[in-house]
């Protein structure tokens, strides 16, 4: 398994080079449809932290961790350092349920339908999102 960690400024203008920089990594190992998920998963994730997670240090990095072998990844999202926890379980709406002229309120569940697997809880003193994906044949 190969792993690799990354580190994002917190803010809204460096989510699109963080998420070309991850699929760059994965480049002959994600089939079209896997990467299109991650993409999605991975935008929508990052964006979400920059607008929603607070923290009192305005210079505190987000973490992304990829694991990869040719048949899964795993990307671990950490929150900035003193961010208040924000349970995705908690705070999904079904995207049948979500206003179709609504501005936001998709992400998360975007997430939990794109991803194989979603996980949430703390990691080494930050809170800590995991999203799988599996190579479909």
């Amino acid at each position: 398994m190969t792993s690799r960690t990354f580190h994002m400024p917190n803010r809204i203008d460096a989510v699109d080079p963080m998420v070309l920089a991850l699929k760059g990594q994965l480049e002959g190992i994600l089939a079209d449809e896997t990467m299109f998920r991650f993409d999605i998963c991975l935008s929508e994730a990052l964006a979400n932290l920059v607008v929603h997670a607070k923290t009192d240090n305005e210079n505190a990095q987000i973490e992304v961790t990829l694991d990869f072998t040719e048949s899964i990844v795993k990307a671990e999202v950490s929150d900035p350092d003193g961010a208040q926890a924000f349970d995705i379980r908690d705070n999904a709406t079904e995207l049948s349920n979500v206003d179709e002229m609504a501005e936001s309120g998709r992400g998360l569940g975007l997430i939990l339908e794109c991803a194989d697997a979603v996980d949430y809880g703390m990691v080494r003193n930050r809170n800590r999102l995991s999203m799988t994906f599996l190579q479909r044949t």
